[in-house]
């Protein structure tokens, strides 16, 4: 006869049997939700732009908004009505220091605009959003008089940013541009002077450690002065899109590696690309910034240059008349709709297009009121520089579109006379990539 087994031996067993099988069985793959490829729209965005007395602010959008705030520096500078009119395209001279405006709607897509004159100088410069890191080089080149570095809180607590320099003779040190801060509602200068006197051509890269923060300079010196966009940071290939006529130009470099960089340059005329004689090879030292003249015979009226090299550098032009200068920096990507004004301060502001291949552009006239005037359509061919004729029906602004998902690159310029300014376009930020994530 066979006894039985004890059941207090048995349930044991089973839940060690019942362990093991889950431990066999394969953990799924967590389902990823939607991002890395899809976008989203974009419901607020905040720029800010830099004021002096009678200079010209203007702002804009993609699409109306539902609200617009202005915050005016110093704040007790009163803001202008016209700021919160966010369905409209409106100009206005703040007065102050400094303009910040805050913009709500979903796919908006809010730009600024300043623009005016520094003496003999004619400004005008893109009001840049919030950085995480801005690049800026050639600074002083001609001279350091009222060359300055702007930061600007846009948020409504303490920021604090770090200054890291360069020059021709290697890196700059400065104990007294760390851990700079900037009160909210305020804005900090930093005179390129006090930390580089005697040191040339001058790189300056802005860290932002904390906080809401831009940044934007004035490159100044005996030939005038302009705004100068912060560039996002070094790359083996940039394009400098839309040089104004001028009497000279100078190509500044930074190579913040620790290995020399050598670097191409070609420019991009109405007819297309060629080589830069004599820049085919130009060779940057090691964590220094060096400049280079480019040939008075090449025709560089409405032209971009495109910048190669084997390491990450920064670069900028500086197109100089005998009473002004320009500074043209790297023009970002355009793949969906960007902003630009028709004319500001006075002065007709013109637009130039420049793309790695053919494209077409969408070029879509408003009136200050947001009404269509009409759309035409601008080809842009390989490797070349196409400037936009001006629209029919005296519009207050353009929206310019890439077809077809191209990829273009823009820039602005004003001329009158001996007066001359560039800034960069942006794309509108009316979208976003959404991040990729996995839930466990």
């Amino acid at each position: 006869m066979i006894g039985r087994f004890p059941v207090r031996l048995v349930l044991p067993l089973i839940a060690v049997l019942l362990v093991a099988a889950v431990w066999f069985v394969p953990e799924p793959e967590p389902p990823v939700v939607a991002g890395g490829s899809s976008r989203v729209d974009v419901r607020q965005s905040v720029w800010a732009c830099p004021v002096a007395s009678g200079w010209t602010v203007a702002a804009g959008q993609v699409a109306p908004g539902t609200e617009a705030v202005a915050r005016p520096i110093p704040s007790e500078a009163a803001p202008d009505p016209v700021w919160a009119q966010a369905d409209r395209w409106r100009t206005a001279e703040p007065g102050g220091q400094g303009l910040v405006l805050q913009q709500t709607g979903e796919g908006s897509g809010s730009v600024g605009y300043v623009a005016g004159d520094r003496g003999r100088s004619a400004i005008l410069g893109s009001c840049p959003p919030v950085v995480d890191e801005a690049w800026f080089v050639g600074l002083g080149d001609r001279g350091r008089k009222d060359a300055t570095i702007t930061l600007i809180n846009l948020g409504e607590n303490r920021a604090v940013a770090d200054l890291t320099w360069w020059g021709a003779n290697g890196p700059i040190q400065s104990l007294d541009t760390s851990g700079l801060v900037v009160e909210a509602g305020e804005r900090r200068e930093i005179s390129v002077d006090e930390v580089a006197a005697g040191e040339g051509a001058v790189a300056a890269h802005v860290s932002r450690r904390r906080g809401s923060l831009t940044a934007v300079a004035l490159d100044a010196g005996p030939g005038g002065a302009d705004l100068v966009s912060p560039a996002p940071g070094a790359a083996r290939s940039q394009v400098l899109a839309g040089l104004p006529r001028g009497d000279a130009t100078r190509l500044a470099l930074a190579n913040p590696g620790t290995s020399t960089a050598h670097v191409t340059v070609a420019v991009r005329g109405s007819e297309g690309s060629f080589a830069a004689q004599g820049l085919e090879n130009v060779s940057v030292e090691p964590e220094s910034t060096r400049v280079v003249d480019l040939p008075e015979a090449i025709d560089l009226d409405r032209a971009s240059l495109s910048v190669t090299s084997d390491l990450p550098v920064v670069a900028s032009a500086s197109v100089e008349t005998d009473d002004d200068v320009a500074r043209v920096v790297p023009s970002p990507a355009i793949t969906g709709p960007a902003v630009v004004p028709v004319r500001l301060a006075g002065r007709a502001v013109r637009l130039v297009l420049t793309s790695d291949t053919s494209a077409q552009v969408e070029v879509e006239a408003f009136s200050a009121t947001m009404t269509s005037l009409g759309t035409q359509r601008v080809a842009v061919q390989e490797g070349a520089s196409t400037t936009v004729g001006p629209a029919r029906g005296r519009p207050a602004y353009l929206v310019i579109t890439p077809a077809d998902g191209a990829e273009v690159r823009a820039g602005l310029w004003q001329v009158d006379g001996d007066r001359v300014a560039a800034t960069p376009v942006r794309p509108a930020p009316v979208s976003v990539i959404a991040p990729g994530v996995s839930v466990r």
